[in-house]
């Protein structure tokens, strides 16, 4: 979220110093995001130590907590994952609000910055490692199954039923519906298509693996020093690779520079078009849906954020963005 919540600094000192032995200096707010139910902070500690806050309206999947903490106690260096509190939790419950910490790393995101070649490649390599871990019991527990339901459509058609039935006096609910109602044919497809397939895939007997589900490179931090880190496991779950791999790829075919090198590093793989098609339909169901309910049904919003939520939407539909994306699948639909 990019305005401040109303969360008094002092309780967020005292909850620090309860959970987490830290006594923090300052606490800056960070404008940074795209989760419209949680807030960054950067923590200064007395001792000159920095720390990563995310404060959130609730935790809806707590594998997003468990599974990075136990890859990154495997090994898999890449992962930036909750730091324990003094009874060993990964969070701290405040006032309403989950209190979750992490490390600071100081970066730029890839995607606003690029990877050279070599970076890829340890990306491709980096995801491998991922999807071939084997959970304990106790992680496995919190990690949800793909259903091949899109979990997000029920919603993309309420939203888009209210925006052809209604009309909006708000400035940025008049220019979504707008937008809206000019791309409704190529909504509506959307919607029944990612419905469509993903029936047709219940049916089918596919392998699934451990799978990030939000690894775009706005998710990946490349530092000073280029070590790379993989943040946000905020959607993790078990699904076809694919979930995954449609970061990379646009089709079922390696086409650019950055998928050569990235299958570098992960290896040989066939990739199953039908399924890759289904992420596509269902990731642009998703943002559809995800954007649209900030603008026109979340109340406790600021304005800024809606703006940013109607411009993200638009930004779907524009050249070379996922809706295009999707329908140039090479699946026969």
């Amino acid at each position: 979220m990019i305005e401040k919540p109303d969360i008094k600094e002092e309780k967020i000192t005292v909850a620090l110093h309860e959970n987490y032995s830290i006594q923090a200096s300052d606490i800056e707010f960070l404008p940074i995001g795209n989760d419209s139910s949680a807030f960054a902070y950067r923590v200064e500690t007395k001792g000159q130590k920095s720390y990563f806050l995310k404060i959130k309206k609730g935790i809806s999947n707590l594998a997003g907590l468990f599974a990075p903490r136990f890859l990154k106690d495997n090994g898999i260096k890449q992962v930036i994952a909750p730091l324990p509190t003094k009874t060993q939790g990964l969070s701290v419950k405040m006032a309403g609000f989950d209190l979750i910490l992490y490390p600071f790393i100081t970066g730029n995101e890839a995607m606003k910055f690029g990877m050279t070649d070599a970076q890829w490649t340890e990306f491709g390599a980096t995801l491998k490692r991922i999807h071939a871990t084997k959970l304990d019991g106790n992680t496995l527990q919190y990690v949800a199954q793909e259903s091949f339901t899109p979990k997000w459509s029920s919603l993309a058609r309420t939203l888009h039923e209210q925006v052809n039935t209604q009309n909006y006096d708000d400035p940025c609910e008049k220019e979504l519906a707008i937008f809206w109602k000019e791309n409704n044919e190529n909504i509506q497809t959307l919607i029944e298509r990612a419905e469509m397939i993903g029936k047709r895939l219940q049916q089918n007997d596919l392998d699934f693996v451990l799978c990030h589900a939000d690894i775009h490179t706005a998710n990946i931090l490349i530092t000073l020093e280029n070590s790379m880190f993989i943040v946000d496991w905020d959607d993790i779950l078990f699904a076809p690779k694919e979930r995954d791999l449609m970061f990379v790829l646009d089709k079922d075919t390696v086409e650019t520079r950055e998928a050569h090198f990235f299958f570098k590093g992960y290896g040989d793989v066939k990739i199953d078009p039908l399924v890759l098609a289904y992420y596509g339909y269902e990731w642009c169901v998703q943002e559809i849906a995800d954007f649209g309910q900030r603008v026109l049904l979340t109340k406790d919003i600021g304005e800024n954020t809606k703006k940013d939520a109607v411009e993200a939407f638009m930004k779907l539909f524009s050249q070379g963005d996922v809706v295009e994306s999707a329908f140039n699948t090479s699946v026969e639909i």
